[in-house]
């Protein structure tokens, strides 16, 4: 179902599931927001994704994951970013995983591939697979990992943000960012975001 405070229930014709207004980076991906096209009030999804497949890309910032998930997502792939989350619950204030599994049912509307491209710790691990389970989802996890001075210099030449991520974050995630075989590395340091696109379909 879906509701609108002013409308009532609308139809999935009359939802506008993307709000371009809130993006603040440069890149093709856009924030989840649903919003009733009649009236333009945020309308609530309460429609729960049934399964499909999902694909989650972490890694320390510039690794690769937001252009990888924009390649995913020219093939189809339903795209969650982790930079386009935090602009929704800047808004809304939700918990960052509660506002990926609602998206995750949001965007369910659409299909039912989806790729997720956030900054996922080990200690977000169990409450992911919990999530995706919880909607019968087929998931796979990938550590994007180029060589630490790959990814500094990644930071520094990217278009997609207006300033450049100071080296401590980049530092703290990629020492951090150490998981089971629960999650597949891939050294990424000498394949564009093509080849590493596409090695990870191979992978899934």
């Amino acid at each position: 179902m879906i509701t609108c405070p002013n409308c009532g229930e609308i139809t999935r014709d009359e939802l506008l599931i993307f709000n371009d207004d809130l993006r603040r980076q440069n890149f093709s991906l856009t924030p989840v927001l649903p919003t009733c096209k009649l009236c333009g009030a945020e309308a609530v999804v309460t429609h729960k994704c049934g399964g499909g497949n999902i694909i989650v890309l972490t890694g320390t910032c510039g690794s690769g994951k937001s252009t990888i998930a924009e390649i995913l997502a020219e093939q189809g792939f339903l795209a969650i970013d982790g930079d386009c989350v935090v602009q929704v619950i800047k808004r809304n204030n939700n918990d960052l995983l509660d506002e990926i599994a609602y998206e995750i049912d949001v965007l369910s509307l659409l299909g039912g591939n989806f790729v997720l491209s956030h900054v996922i710790g080990p200690e977000d691990l169990e409450r992911c697979v919990e999530i995706f389970q919880a909607r019968n989802l087929n998931y796979s996890f990938f550590l994007l990992k180029p060589t630490y001075q790959t990814a500094v210099e990644r930071c520094r030449t990217r278009t997609c943000h207006e300033s450049v991520t100071p080296e401590k974050w980049i530092r703290k995630f990629y020492d951090e960012l150490v998981f089971d075989d629960r999650v597949m590395t891939v050294d990424n340091t000498n394949m564009s975001a093509e080849e590493t696109a596409e090695y990870i379909l191979k992978k899934v």
